[in-house]
């Protein structure tokens, strides 16, 4: 089948990788052709890598003001393109694959109940579907980082209705819209820190919530084809001095946080390297994410929790541009990822 009349499919293919995201969805409703091509994940891949995409920031946000409870804020997706949904879950996990958004778990805002449910926006057809339960009992504050390589979220760690932390992982297929059971961590964690890095899932940080210690904690990996968890934390030698709660992100296939309150720290050679300073910092860094040679930084306000200031690091220059921050998007950052749309 033609995608276009009179063009070899290759050169048609070219064509439509130049439409704009916002506008796939009505250039999935030209033709049967044109809606079976732009649905294929291949079609994502070529877009990405012919440069055409650009990073879209997706956090979940809390709104300013307005709280449904003396516990819980409302929340809602925010992208720093700035675009919005209403009626987030409070401390979901939020993970990108490919041109698609997968919201996982979380609170009500209104019950207040913790949810085990899958959401999926999908930016070329601008719609949400539910996915396949998170199964298992009632899992809240747990780490997730997707491998776009494998179309999986995996989920670690976090504790249960009974506040117990655990230690059990799971795998969601994303494409296949199912969940596979892995094997657990060596130990119990919540609120792990999770990123995909040379092909496996890391562990990065979180405490357990029957000790409360942290420092202790073991930095582990996860091999998705073999199934193996292996404890690393002896050959990072520093890794003690990184606060449990940093957020961690893979850039060009380095890993980045921030130690302290201002210092960007790299991994290499299993020890944590001085990258840079963060501009005029005295507070606490609420989220880091990145894309391509940049990293983006957002200071919350030690005294209210809100977004304060953005700031954009040029890896390779070590040059950092202030970013403005709308007062409608300055809520507290829960969590969030970077996706190429």
């Amino acid at each position: 089948m033609e995608i276009i009349p009179g063009l070899p499919n290759d050169v048609a293919f070219e064509c439509l990788i130049r439409i704009s995201f916002d506008q796939f969805h009505k250039a999935a409703s030209v033709s049967r052709a044109w809606n079976a091509v732009i649905k294929q994940p291949e079609f994502h891949r070529r877009w990405e890598v012919s440069g055409l995409t650009r990073p879209v920031i997706v956090m979940a946000q809390s709104m300013d003001g307005l709280i449904k409870s003396n516990l819980f804020k409302v929340y809602r997706l925010t992208l720093f393109e700035p675009a919005l949904a209403e009626g987030m879950p409070v401390f979901c996990g939020v993970a990108g694959i490919g041109p698609e958004l997968v919201v996982i778990g979380g609170c009500d805002p209104v019950t207040c109940r913790v949810q085990n449910s899958v959401f999926i926006y999908n930016f070329i057809s601008t719609t949400w579907r539910r996915g396949a339960d998170m199964p298992g009992k009632d899992r809240l504050f747990f780490g997730c980082a997707a491998s776009e390589e494998d179309g999986t979220v995996v989920v670690a760690g976090g504790h249960n209705g009974d506040n117990m932390s655990l230690k059990s992982t799971l795998a969601y297929d994303v494409a296949r819209d199912t969940w596979t059971t892995l094997p657990d961590m060596s130990i119990e964690q919540n609120e792990c820190r999770c990123v995909f890095h040379l092909g496996k899932f890391h562990i990065l940080g979180g405490y357990n919530m029957d000790t409360q210690e942290d420092s202790k904690q073991p930095v582990e990996t996860l091999d998705l084809v073999t199934r193996q968890w292996r404890v690393i934390n002896d050959t990072v030698t520093d890794y003690a001095i990184i606060s449990a709660q940093a957020t961690y992100v893979e850039i060009d296939g380095v890993i980045y946080t921030i130690k302290g309150k201002r210092n960007v720290v790299a991994l290499e050679d299993a020890t944590w390297v001085f990258v840079s300073r963060v501009p005029n910092n005295t507070s606490r860094v609420a989220y880091v994410t990145g894309w391509q040679g940049k990293m983006m930084v957002i200071i919350e306000n030690a005294e209210n929790g809100r977004a304060k200031r953005a700031y954009v690091l040029e890896l390779k220059t070590k040059k950092w541009t202030k970013v403005k921050i709308p007062s409608e998007f300055r809520g507290y950052v829960e969590s969030g990822c970077c996706i190429h749309i």
